[in-house]
C-alpha cells in the first residue's frame, strides 16, 4: 500500500483499497476460511437499503468465547454496522472519532458513497510521521502499569486462549520473566480458521524470539520499529531484558494524537507566525523569478504570460486589441566596449527608467533580455502605438546617460490580429525590429499585417 506520509493526511490516502465483500448467505465457518485465504481481518457485508456490516477477528473470537456454533449463518450473527468517512476527510477527524467511539475499523466512501476501503489502527500508524512528535518522551515515561499477559511454554493454548478479544491482544511466553516467545491474534485465528489443535502448548506455537523494545526507546523510535517489523504492539523490556509491560499501536496512535492536539492548542500563534513567514518568503521569490534584477522592470516571463491573459480578453469578450513594442539599444556593444560593463549596466538602468516614466499604468515595460526591452499597451491601435513608439525613440535620443553618452534605439512594432497565437504575434513584431535596425537604426518600423 502506497502511503502518501503527510503529518495530516486525507484518510482516503492511507486507507487499504483491497476490501472483501461477502454476503449474509454464508457461514461463520465459510466467512473464517475467506479471510485465511485472502489474508485479511475482516469481511465487508453490503445489503440494499440495509447499510453496510462487519465481520472481523474480533467478532470471530467473541463468538468462539460465547461457545458459537461456526456453521451459524451470518444473517443470525450480531453483525456490527460500520461507521464510515469521505475519502477527504482528514486523520484528525478520524482519529478523534475512533478514540470517542472504540471503533477499530471505518469505511472509507468516495463522492458517490461507494465504499472504497478500510481504515484501522495500523493504517494510521503507516502515516503517523514521527517529526510531529517534538516532545523527547520514551517508552518508559508512557508505560501502563497493568501487568501484561503472560505465561510460561509449557501452558496449553486452550486454556489461556479467552484472553484473546482484539486485534492488538498477545500473551508474552516468559522464562523468569523474560521475553521468550509470542503468541498473537492472528496466530489464534489462523489456528482456529485451519482447523488446528489448540490443545497444544504455547511453545508450540509462539514466535521466537522476540522484538523487544527498551523502555529508553523514543516515541519515534517505537513508531519506527512498529512500521519496520509490521507489528501491533512494542514489548518493553528493562536493561536487563527483563517484561516491564506492553504497549500497543492504538496507544501509540493515541499519544500522537494527543500531541498533535497539544501543537494544535498551545502552539497556534507561533504556527500562523511560522505560515506568515513562509507567505512572506513565497511573495518575495515569486517577485524575484518575475523582476530583472538590473532594472526592475518586469521581465521575459511576465511579458509572455501578459500577453496570453490580453489574448484571452480578446477572445472571450471580442475587445479592443492591443500593440507591443520592441527596443534594442544601437551599437551597444561598443558602449560596453568603450565605457566597461558597469556603465553598460548604468545605461540599461536609465533605459528601464525612461520606460517606467513614459508608460501608463496599465501598460507594462519589461527586459525583454540583453539590450532588448518590450513595452505592452493595452487597448492600444497600431496608430496610436506607433505615435508612442516615435516619442519614446525621441526621449531616449535625447536623453543624457553616464559619460555624456549618446545613444539610439531602433524599435519595431505591431498590432495583434483576432485568432492568431502568441507566437505568431511576437514573430511579427521582432521582424518588425530586424528590418528597423537593417534601415538605418533610430527608427520605428511598423509590421503592417492587414488588421482583421
Amino acid at each position: 500500500m502506497s502511503v502518501n506520509h503527510l503529518a495530516f493526511p486525507n484518510i482516503g490516502d492511507i486507507a487499504q483499497k483491497s476490501i472483501v465483500r461477502s454476503d449474509f448467505t454464508i457461514s461463520v465457518r465459510d466467512a473464517t476460511g475467506v479471510m485465511n485465504e485472502r489474508g485479511v481481518s475482516s469481511l465487508i457485508i453490503e445489503k440494499t437499503g440495509n447499510g453496510r456490516y462487519i465481520f472481523s477477528v474480533e467478532d470471530l473470537l467473541s463468538f468462539i468465547h460465547a461457545g458459537g456454533d461456526s456453521s451459524t449463518l451470518l444473517s443470525e450473527f450480531p453483525l456490527r454496522p460500520i461507521s464510515c468517512m469521505s475519502a477527504k476527510e482528514r486523520l484528525l477527524v478520524l482519529l478523534e472519532f475512533m478514540e470517542r467511539s472504540q471503533q477499530r475499523y471505518v469505511g472509507v466512501t468516495d463522492e458517490s458513497d461507494r465504499l472504497i476501503g478500510i481504515v484501522t489502527y495500523t493504517d494510521i500508524l503507516t502515516s503517523i510521521d514521527p517529526a510531529v512528535l517534538l516532545e523527547k518522551k520514551t517508552i518508559g515515561d508512557i508505560l501502563s502499569r497493568s501487568e501484561p499477559v503472560m505465561f510460561t511454554s509449557d501452558w496449553m493454548l486452550e486454556d489461556v486462549i479467552h484472553h484473546f478479544k482484539k486485534m492488538e491482544d498477545a500473551i508474552i511466553v516468559v522464562e523468569g520473566g523474560i521475553p521468550v516467545g509470542i503468541v498473537t491474534t492472528k496466530d489464534v485465528f489462523k489456528i482456529i480458521s485451519s482447523g488446528g489443535d489448540p490443545g497444544k502448548t504455547l511453545g508450540d506455537y509462539m514466535t521466537s524470539p522476540v522484538i523487544t523494545t527498551p523502555k529508553s526507546t523514543t516515541i519515534n523510535e517505537a513508531l519506527l520499529q512498529l512500521r519496520q517489523y509490521a507489528i501491533k504492539r512494542a514489548i518493553v523490556v528493562d536493561e536487563n531484558r527483563q517484561l516491564l509491560g506492553v504497549i500497543t499501536q492504538s496507544q501509540l496512535v493515541g499519544y500522537a494524537y494527543g500531541s498533535w492536539v497539544h501543537i494544535l492548542r498551545n502552539h497556534t500563534s507561533e504556527l500562523q507566525e511560522l505560515v506568515d513567514m513562509l507567505q512572506v518568503k513565497t511573495r518575495s521569490l515569486e517577485v524575484l523569478t518575475i523582476t530583472d534584477v538590473l532594472t526592475g522592470l518586469g521581465n521575459r516571463r511576465v511579458l509572455n504570460q501578459q500577453v496570453e491573459e490580453e489574448i484571452e480578453r480578446i477572445t472571450r469578450y471580442n475587445a479592443a486589441s492591443f500593440s507591443m513594442l520592441l527596443l534594442d539599444i544601437d551599437h551597444f556593444k561598443k558602449i560596453n566596449d568603450t565605457y566597461g560593463h558597469l556603465t553598460g549596466d548604468e545605461v540599461l538602468k536609465k533605459i528601464g527608467q525612461l520606460l517606467k516614466d513614459s508608460i501608463r499604468l496599465t501598460d507594462s515595460a519589461v527586459r525583454w533580455g540583453g539590450e532588448e526591452f518590450a513595452v505592452l499597451l493595452r487597448n492600444t491601435s497600431m496608430f496610436a502605438a506607433s505615435e508612442f513608439a516615435d516619442r519614446i525613440r525621441s526621449i531616449i535620443a535625447n536623453a543624457k546617460f553616464p559619460d555624456d553618452i549618446r545613444l539610439t534605439v531602433s524599435i519595431g512594432l505591431g498590432e495583434y490580429v483576432a485568432s492568431e497565437s502568441d507566437r505568431e504575434f511576437f514573430l511579427r513584431v521582432d521582424r518588425a525590429l530586424y528590418r528597423a535596425k537593417h534601415q538605418g537604426r533610430n527608427r520605428v518600423e511598423i509590421d503592417r499585417q492587414e488588421l482583421g
